[in-house]
């Protein structure tokens, strides 16, 4: 866990609006839908939202060290 709080969210967060950019384009070049086109849609979301967390994370803990001090 604390590995997964270490991780930079300025890197997954852009690669998630990336995917999910990929997704929707396809998605809406296509004709017929499938479901790669959705998948990458949701991992994108995922990404974004995990890196999202995981920056929320790392603030509080800025901030309380900063109170602390």
């Amino acid at each position: 866990m604390k590995k997964i709080l270490e991780l930079n969210p300025n890197i997954s967060i852009p690669i998630g609006f990336i995917f999910m950019g990929i997704g929707g384009f396809w998605m809406s070049d296509s004709e017929e839908k499938n479901i790669i086109q959705l998948g990458l849609i949701v991992l994108g979301g995922s990404l974004a939202f995990i890196g999202a967390v995981i920056g929320l994370v790392q603030n509080r803990k800025i901030i309380k060290k900063s109170k602390d001090q």
